[in-house]
């Protein structure tokens, strides 16, 4: 991450786990989590040590007292499948077995929207919310791709 004034950065996308969101080589520009995250925003996440990725572009989908489960390949957020455009036609999750957690307080759940190709809350469970370092604003690069988040 490249930093610059006080509260923005440059961030560039390393991997395939957001597509089709964001693809690698991305230049975002982010700035400091300066409000209570919600649903959806997508953040820039340092990972548990054990999954060994360091910073991380992830969306967002849990956060504290939410019950996230996926059935049948399905996201439900309290027993409420919650839709997902942003995927692009992907699947929610792989697999057909039902899992669940329940995001504690101070923590959230974290995913990328390539699920095939993401490390994400799905096999470390929750975060705390220490781990947000940013959230997306825009997509700076390439410019024919250029929005805000």
């Amino acid at each position: 991450m490249l930093r610059f004034g006080l509260r923005n950065s440059l961030y560039v996308v390393r991997g395939a786990s957001m597509e089709p969101s964001f693809f690698d080589g991305d230049v975002l520009l982010v700035a400091g989590p300066q409000r209570k995250p919600c649903l959806g925003d997508i953040v820039i996440v340092r990972l548990p040590d054990d999954a060994g990725a360091g910073w991380q572009v992830k969306r967002i989908v849990g956060l504290a007292g939410d019950r996230i489960a996926f059935e049948c390949g399905l996201l439900y957020i309290n027993g409420a499948h919650h839709r997902e455009p942003y995927l692009g036609g992907l699947p929610a999750d792989l697999g057909a077995r039902s899992r669940s957690w329940r995001v504690g307080s101070g923590e959230c759940m974290v995913m990328g929207d390539n699920r095939a190709r993401s490390t994400d809350s799905r096999e470390f469970g929750p975060i705390p919310l220490t781990s947000l370092t940013a959230v997306v604003v825009m997509r700076l690069w390439p410019i024919g791709r250029r929005r805000r988040s």
